[in-house]
């Protein structure tokens, strides 16, 4: 299938650095297009797909893995190097024991922080078979008990169905002095334009951590950026819940 798909990619875009500018601009387009149609709805400086229902969003949402999971294996060790490199250099996380990994898809991040001597577990909606590492999940309904868990982290925040109940189970979970550790796309007035899949947008990094500053009542503690990971900037914000 990956072979496939890359031969139909070269018969269409061509080899070499020239082909792929030309592949990513077909595709930037695509997207504004599809995030300036009515599937997208604003309120203040964030934006919502619209669904359905939310069993449409979830139907949606567990479908990506058939989508993403031959170039998730191709660039598995690529990946996992770089979540160690981040995960490994985040201060506030080195003492935190148990961490929880949401939309934690393969689970490579939480391979990554085993690896770093946490104690990790990852969820999502289709994890696939045989996953070791994340058990099936959905962030907005937390099974966990109530300030049971160090640190959680999610780089998939942009997926969220209603992004007031995932952080505000993600502050549930927090053990007092829990931090939560965040890795956020550019916002749309800043270069990055939501794909296939995002469920939420927002206009800067600024505006969505301003958001989950208040939906949570968390401090940030600390905020580096990443540079470009994957498809565009990335921004590792942490909070962190406060501890009485």
């Amino acid at each position: 299938m990956a072979t496939l798909k890359r031969v139909k990619n070269i018969l269409k875009y061509g080899i070499g650095e020239k082909a792929t500018q030309r592949k990513r601009a077909v595709k930037k387009k695509l997207r504004e297009a599809r995030f300036k149609s009515d599937r997208w709805q604003s309120e203040g400086e964030l934006s919502f797909r619209r669904y359905a229902s939310y069993d449409e969003y979830i139907a949606h949402q567990a479908s990506k893995l058939d989508r993403v999971s031959d170039r998730l294996k191709e660039n598995e060790e690529l990946f996992y190097e770089e979540f160690v490199s981040r995960l490994g250099s985040c201060g506030p996380l080195k003492d935190k024991n148990s961490v929880l990994c949401l939309a934690a898809r393969v689970g490579t991040e939480v391979r990554a922080l085993i690896t770093l001597g946490h104690f990790a577990v990852g969820i999502d909606l289709e994890p696939g078979k045989s996953n070791a590492y994340v058990l099936p999940g959905d962030f907005h309904k937390l099974v966990f008990a109530d300030n049971s868990i160090d640190a959680v982290y999610c780089n998939s925040l942009d997926h969220v169905f209603d992004l007031a109940k995932v952080v505000g189970e993600v502050r549930r979970v927090l053990r007092p002095g829990g931090i939560f550790v965040a890795e956020l796309f550019a916002g749309y007035e800043e270069g990055f334009t939501a794909g296939e899949y995002e469920a939420t947008h927002w206009k800067t990094v600024s505006a969505i951590v301003d958001k989950i500053k208040e939906l949570g009542a968390f401090a940030v503690i600390e905020e580096r950026p990443l540079g470009k990971l994957l498809r565009g900037e990335y921004t590792q914000v942490v909070f962190g819940k406060p501890a009485a």
